[in-house]
């Protein structure tokens, strides 16, 4: 049996105490965040104590969203992204690669995948499906998607261009004049999105749909910080098409720091959109989901940094943010020329990756 572990000795990112510099993990949850003299407290002989070192712990990343066409990209992402601090994220595949997908271990993958006209749904959760990706400008595109929502399976739309969101948009609508209750089975979400409009936003968040926006950033000028402004559930890094990814901080970083400074989001808010934001998009609906909070998921990565601080979107409001009774978590200091490095991933408390 498992130990209790204890961290302590570092900085803990979580909004249970943005002080915290040790985190009990059991098992599959988080127990407690707090102090090291709190955390000395509690300590007994069923706990195995670990000194930090000053590492920063937070939780996971998590993919928005990968295509992957072949058994060797799906190994490279077993191997790739532990070592990048990620815990889950989404797939998009074909059904060929269902069996290879459901062998990796460690990570949680989510599969999507992608159907067209001739595709029969209705065996695909059976075959370790998670989802389906829907082209929404084909013509049989609301009878797929009803068939996928009645076999159980989560239903995502490739939205990478405007067309595509408009034809995804009508069909959700459709689908939630027919049934709410179907609509909300569906855990609806765009995938790929590099722009989107207000008018747009305002359908989306009153339909209660995710978005995901791509890691190329430089695409989707004011979209990302309008769908955040508007209380959209987003997260970033997803792509429909075959791309080269960009992970964790680097990505983070893109969105902190924009080719127009007014289109900047936060790094909480770029690290949200990367941790809840995903979860989320996934149908995750759980307030803990993604985060380092008694009874959230022990479900974390160890990171090497050079600083902490609060990096806002706009300056005039960083030094509220960063004055200590904010009580706002310090994430690292993202510069854009050096990125925290991973020092070991955990799911469920288990080591999935240890930097050698």
């Amino acid at each position: 049996m498992t130990k209790v572990q204890v961290f302590s000795n570092g900085s803990v990112y979580s909004p249970a105490d943005p002080f915290a510099t040790s985190l009990v993990a059991n098992g599959e949850k988080v127990e407690w965040v707090g102090s090291d003299a709190g955390a000395e407290s509690i300590m007994d002989d069923s706990m195995e104590s670990q000194d930090l070192n000053g590492l920063l712990i937070t939780p996971g990343f998590v993919v928005g969203g990968v295509t992957v066409d072949s058994l060797q990209e799906l190994q490279n992402l077993e191997e790739q992204l532990p070592a990048h601090g990620y815990v889950a994220g989404t797939i998009f595949i074909g059904e060929d690669l269902l069996k290879e997908a459901s062998k990796i271990s460690g990570l949680s993958l989510y599969p999507y995948v992608r159907i067209q006209r001739e595709s029969k749904v209705e065996h695909l959760k059976n075959l370790g499906a998670y989802g389906v990706l829907v082209d929404a400008g084909q013509t049989e595109a609301s009878v797929l998607v009803s068939k996928a929502v009645d076999a159980g399976l989560k239903v995502a739309f490739d939205a990478s261009s405007e067309d595509l969101i408009e034809s995804a948009l009508a069909i959700i609508e459709a689908l939630n004049a027919e049934s709410p209750l179907k609509r909300l089975r569906a855990g609806v979400r765009l995938d790929g999105v590099l722009e989107v409009t207000q008018a747009q936003l305002n359908r989306i968040e009153k339909l209660n749909i995710s978005i995901g926006f791509v890691d190329d950033l430089t695409t989707t000028s004011a979209s990302l910080a309008s769908a955040i402004k508007a209380g959209v559930a987003t997260y970033i890094g997803s792509s429909t098409q075959p791309t080269q990814k960009l992970w964790g901080w680097e990505l983070t970083t893109l969105a902190v720091h924009r080719q127009n400074s007014s289109d900047n989001i936060s790094a909480r808010a770029a690290f949200n959109s990367q941790t809840r934001g995903a979860w989320r998009g996934l149908g995750f609906a759980e307030p803990t989901q993604g985060q380092l909070v008694p009874g959230g998921n022990a479900d974390f990565a160890l990171w090497y940094f050079d600083s902490l601080m609060v990096q806002t979107a706009d300056e005039r409001v960083a030094a509220w943010s960063t004055d200590p009774r904010a009580r706002t978590p310090l994430l690292p200091t993202l510069d854009g020329d050096t990125y925290p490095q991973c020092a070991t991933t955990y799911r469920s408390s288990a080591p999935i990756f240890v930097r050698k």
